[in-house]
C-alpha cells in the first residue's frame, strides 16, 4: 500500500505542475501537457483497477468462509478450535523459551 500512496502522491504533485503550467504557450509545452494528461488518466485507471482487485479478492475469500462456516458448522467449530489451540500451543512454547532465556 505504500508505492500506492506514493504513486497517488506523485499524480497529486503533476497534477499540480500542470496547474501551474496552464498558462504558459507554445506547441513544446503543450505536447507536453497533453502527453502527461494521458498518462495521468492511465495512471488513475490502473490505481483504480488494482484496489477494486483487491477488494473483489477480499470478498471471494469472505463469501468462500461464510458458505464453509453455514455449510459445515461442526467442522467449523472444530477447525477453529484446532487453530486456537495451535495458536495457544505456539504462542506458549515461544514464552517459555523466552522466560528460559531471560
Amino acid at each position: 500500500m505504500k508505492s500506492e500512496k506514493k504513486l497517488r502522491e506523485l499524480v497529486n504533485d503533476v497534477e499540480e505542475l500542470l496547474a501551474e503550467l496552464r498558462d504558459e504557450h507554445g506547441p513544446e509545452v503543450a505536447e507536453l501537457r497533453e502527453r502527461i494528461e494521458n498518462n495521468m488518466q492511465s495512471t488513475k485507471a490502473a490505481i483504480g483497477r488494482r484496489s477494486a482487485g483487491v477488494t473483489a479478492r477480499v470478498g471471494r475469500y469472505v463469501d468462500s468462509l461464510d458458505s464453509y462456516i453455514n455449510h459445515y458448522p461442526r467442522l467449523a467449530f472444530a477447525t477453529a478450535t484446532l487453530v486456537a489451540g495451535w495458536v495457544g500451543y505456539v504462542s506458549g512454547i515461544t514464552a517459555h523459551r523466552r522466560h528460559r532465556r531471560g
